[in-house]
């Protein structure tokens, strides 16, 4: 077993289909039990989308460490759960706080500004209001935050690992498809009737954020700077909507 896993993930091709199988899979097998569980609990309690969402990110969560355990020797070592190696904290804030401003302000000018201005979209719809900003800290700052970067750049990204050598824009091939799954994921927003734009947004900017939580993750062998990049993605997000008062 252990040496068809090292096969498969020795080849280019095996190893990024898998890496995007197993993606795929826990999305999916999150997703339906997700969906059955908040469904069993609704016939207790009241649950909103964030609350409903924590469900199916506990699944993602769970179905993403026992895929690592079992790929791994029942292992989580060389998965990112290390301490970051040679991390300059501050730069790295500041080039961080950089990219996810510029892309936001760059999202919001393009899909939000021009492309909705040439194609109107009748009665646009966004996220859910949320209940609090304690809600949103907890369901969507950190929870969201860590389930989702377990699977991306702790699973995916680190079953990945041997192919760090091709390389197309200074970023490696486990780079990109870590980045672009991560942004992928959010078009399941469209299942919610938001408006296009919104979505695209939201794709745009999440790709973007997957691309450098991705870079940080192979720089510094540890996924605690991607999970920071996330978090602090979804605190700058939020902010605009918080100071006037929308969420």
């Amino acid at each position: 077993m252990k040496k068809v896993i090292k096969k498969i993930r020795l080849n280019n091709l095996t190893s990024v289909a898998v890496a995007i199988g197993l993606g795929i899979f826990v999305l999916f097998i999150s997703s339906k039990l997700g969906t059955f569980v908040t469904s069993e609990i609704k016939n207790y309690t009241d649950l909103n989308f964030y609350t409903s969402n924590t469900v199916m990110k506990f699944f993602m969560l769970i179905f993403s460490v026992i895929l690592i355990l079992i790929v791994n020797k029942g292992s989580l070592k060389d998965y990112g759960f290390n301490k970051p190696d040679k991390l300059k904290y501050i730069r790295f804030f500041l080039i961080t706080l950089g990219i996810l401003i510029a892309a936001f302000v760059l999202g919001n000018i393009l899909f939000n500004g021009v492309l909705r201005h040439l194609f109107p979209v009748e009665n646009p719809k966004g996220f859910p209001k949320v209940g609090s900003i304690v809600e949103l800290i907890l369901t969507v700052w950190i929870w969201s935050t860590i389930c989702e970067e377990v699977l991306t750049r702790g699973l995916m990204q680190s079953f990945m690992k041997y192919q760090t050598n091709l390389k197309f824009l200074r970023l490696s091939l486990p780079v990109w498809v870590s980045g672009i799954f991560f942004g992928m994921m959010h078009l399941s927003l469209l299942k919610m009737d938001m408006d296009i734009w919104v979505v695209s947004f939201i794709v745009f900017n999440t790709t973007t954020i997957g691309l450098l939580a991705a870079y940080y993750r192979e720089k510094t062998n540890s996924i605690y700077p991607a999970i920071f990049i996330h978090f602090l993605a979804n605190v700058v997000g939020s902010l605009p909507a918080i100071i006037m008062g929308v969420l």
